[in-house]
């Protein structure tokens, strides 16, 4: 496929990322070397250099980190592109799926709702492992309505760190995986959002929603949010709309999902996407007029 699929900070060279290339060309740096250069900014202390290469350079397609903390162009590292790259045969067992579930202060990230709460579990070879798991200070008020939702109060966030402040991380994590997320539109938004507003660079890579695949793999149940789902499967959500459990019971549906998935001959992810594009397999009914007004199915809801 040439391009890995996993998830990658998008490419926005700029002339601070040249002034690095030029520099980096000759070798590799040390960040107060590198931020000294490129930013003129000699004698910057070494945490604030390294968080400032962190968010200029951080999976620029350019740039890689030595494990030493220096930075080298990344054509001129002798091994491997340090994503993983998977094959285009990959199966569905060996493709590296990272499992998000946000906790917000509403439902608009570009309307003011920031990130509460943030959980990730790595899905790879039949195997679930909780891998980022934070309280995320969103330096707005919660509104009542989603506190008695998420049960996160201001108390609770208001010594947490805030979303710059654990970004590199979050994106070491996120790195070179498939984004899945139960109704991922939401998170990815959140999580796009929230990189964007940190590093000024858009969040790219491939997306798969395991609310798309039940309703395509799963047309007996009449709804397919995260309650309905789970309780569908047997599995027990530890703690309900709390970013570490909602992930982890995520993952376990798509552990499932993706063994339904194999039996409809679904062997990569390739397969697995065309299988989305192919339109729903719930047998339609014969629609009669409703007696009143009612709700449409909550699908969507993590």
């Amino acid at each position: 496929m040439g391009l890995a699929p996993g998830l990658t900070l998008g490419v926005a060279d700029t002339l601070l990322t040249d002034r690095a290339a030029d520099y980096l060309a000759a070798g590799p740096a040390d960040p107060q070397a590198l931020i000294s250069h490129v930013c003129q900014l000699p004698g910057a202390p070494l945490n604030v250099a390294e968080h400032m290469a962190a968010a200029l350079f951080a999976g620029h397609r350019k740039f890689a980190r030595d494990t030493d903390g220096r930075w080298r162009l990344r054509e001129s590292m002798p091994s491997a592109p340090t994503w993983p790259v998977a094959p285009a045969v990959a199966g569905l067992h060996q493709e590296p799926f990272i499992v998000v579930d946000v906790e917000t202060t509403g439902t608009s990230p570009h309307h003011g709702d920031r990130v509460t709460e943030v959980a990730a579990v790595r899905v790879c070879n039949g195997e679930a492992t909780l891998v980022f798991d934070s309280l995320i200070n969103p330096e707005r008020s919660i509104p009542p309505a989603i506190i008695a939702i998420t049960n996160i109060t201001w108390e609770m966030v208001k010594d947490a760190p805030k979303f710059s402040e654990v970004c590199d991380q979050l994106l070491g994590v996120l790195e070179g995986h498939v984004f899945v997320a139960h109704n991922a539109s939401f998170d990815w938004r959140f999580i796009s959002a929230e990189v964007e507003r940190a590093t000024r660079r858009p969040l790219e890579g491939r997306t798969l929603c395991t609310v798309r695949l039940a309703r395509k793999l799963l047309p007996q149940l009449r709804r397919r949010n995260l309650d309905s789902v789970t309780r569908h499967y047997g599995i027990d959500i530890g703690a309900r709309h709390r970013a570490g459990g909602d992930a982890f019971a995520t993952a376990q549906v798509l552990l499932r999902l993706l063994d339904a998935a194999r039996d409809r001959e679904c062997n990569t992810l390739d397969d697995v996407e065309r299988l989305l594009r192919g339109g729903t397999s719930r047998p339609k009914r014969p629609r009669r007029p409703p007696a009143m007004p009612h709700s449409a199915s909550d699908d969507s809801s993590a």
